[in-house]
């Protein structure tokens, strides 16, 4: 026997021959036996010709008898190439699957290994934005003097309030005031910019709060303000000088992907 790739092993046909000859060597024995008995129980019957046709008989029964166990060879032969044939065949397709799913594999585990280098990248990218917000609150201005009979009282104006909550700076931080525009009919509310500062908080130091007021100037003649009334957004540089928005929504965003800065 020889031993091929895959595994696969090769028939030798000599060793194939004494098999065959193994395998049928009952039914062999058999026929002879046979053909003995009958040639004793018809020896009076038959006419057994002379010698020199007796040779050529057994010569052509030869002939024929090698010519088919040769065929039978041949035939065994072929039938185990073709196993091994198609055994190989299988291992090779095997093979190439197991090959193709560890590629596959090995891709899905080095995409995953990226995404998740890129969020880590992201998140401490982000990390400082995050703590920074803006919303809209009324803030005290001054104290209104006192009248007869009447107390001083605090001046209030409406504006945005910027907050730093983060353990560093922030830098030229710019708001924008929106407008909320509720149906109140069960529809969703809207919002319309009303004003965009042209100043900018320079610096806002760490844990610290700021404010920019809304301009008188800008606001509609009779228009109800409260603290639902208007929304705040902020553009902002960290301390990276990564240059962040955060719309009237809160969303967070580098500044270059809305294209604002």
């Amino acid at each position: 026997m020889q031993i091929h790739a895959y595994g696969v092993v090769s028939p030798n046909p000599a060793a194939r021959t004494m098999i065959i000859i193994r395998r049928f060597r009952w039914y062999a024995g058999g026929s002879l036996a046979v053909l003995v008995v009958l040639g004793i129980l018809l020896r009076h019957k038959w006419s057994w010709g002379d010698f020199p046709t007796w040779i050529l008989a057994l010569t052509t029964l030869g002939a024929f008898l090698a010519a088919a166990f040769a065929g039978l060879v041949a035939y065994d032969l072929l039938t185990v190439e073709n196993t091994r044939d198609l055994q190989a065949s299988a291992e090779r397709a095997f093979a190439d699957k197991e090959r193709e799913r560890t590629e596959r594999e090995r891709e899905e585990s080095r995409a995953v290994a990226a995404r998740e280098q890129a969020a880590q990248r992201e998140d401490a990218e982000r990390a400082q934005a995050s703590k920074v917000t803006a919303w809209f609150d009324d803030h005290q201005v001054g104290i209104m003097p006192a009248v007869v009979s009447m107390p001083p009282e605090p001046m209030y104006d409406w504006a945005a309030k910027v907050r730093n909550a983060s353990d560093l700076p922030v830098f030229d931080v710019r708001v924008f005031f929106y407008w909320v525009d509720d149906p109140r009919d069960g529809r969703p509310w809207t919002t319309q910019e009303r004003y965009a500062s042209v100043e900018r908080l320079r610096v806002i130091p760490p844990e610290q709060t700021r404010h920019l007021i809304l301009p008188q100037t800008v606001l509609p003649t009779g228009e109800k303000i409260n603290r639902d009334s208007y929304l705040v957004a902020i553009e902002f540089t960290d301390a990276n000088g990564v240059r962040w928005r955060r719309d009237e929504r809160a969303r967070l965003m580098k500044a270059s992907e809305v294209g604002r800065f």
